[in-house]
């Protein structure tokens, strides 16, 4: 799917939806490349079509996953994107990927000629919001295997998208961890 799919989707008007296809740009990413780095200023939104991304950080030689980001999803740096400072995290692909993106400037074009994409953003970051406080809670009250079990159930794309070392992270346990809590399940 690429972007004038997704937003005709949406409802957005034709007219409209070509009007944002032409301030998309398309790229591709190898596994292992950044898209933004951490302490590098975040002003693009891209839309993967193809491939997957983690967010990341680094400390001390070890990654920690905030999130992943698959085909057909928003991603950016939020924050940084919003206030113009330096990110906080990477994105990084963690496969080849294919993307198109906007820039903020760009974007904010478009907001002017086409209100309905405001809207659509709105909502947009209205369901992250939801999507980062049922992560949250769920590292807070759940144990690591129900967070297993949990990610089984409502992201089992996960398991055949993205290594198992970057899972375990994204659990908040070690890999040693995960492949216990895997054992367990299975016998």
């Amino acid at each position: 799917m690429n972007i004038s799919e997704y937003l005709l989707k949406m409802s957005l008007p034709k007219d409209v939806v070509e009007e944002i296809e032409g301030k998309f740009v398309r790229n591709k990413a190898n596994s292992g490349d950044y898209l933004i780095s951490e302490g590098t200023v975040c002003d693009k939104i891209y839309f993967l079509n193809k491939g997957c991304l983690a967010m990341i950080y680094e400390r001390d030689n070890k990654i920690f996953v905030k999130d992943f980001v698959f085909k057909n999803d928003f991603a950016s740096v939020y924050e940084s994107f919003l206030t113009k400072t330096s990110s906080r995290y990477s994105l990084k692909a963690i496969s080849e990927c294919e993307y198109q993106s906007i820039s903020i400037t760009n974007l904010e074009d478009l907001y002017k000629k086409a209100p309905q994409l405001k809207n659509l953003t709105l909502k947009l970051t209205e369901s992250i919001y939801l999507n980062v406080t049922k992560r949250m809670e769920s590292l807070i009250t759940l144990s690591a295997e129900q967070r297993y079990l949990e990610l089984i159930e409502y992201r089992p794309n996960l398991l055949s998208e993205v290594p198992l070392y970057l899972i375990a992270s994204y659990l908040g346990i070690t890999d040693v961890a995960l492949s216990r809590i895997r054992r367990n399940i299975t016998s």
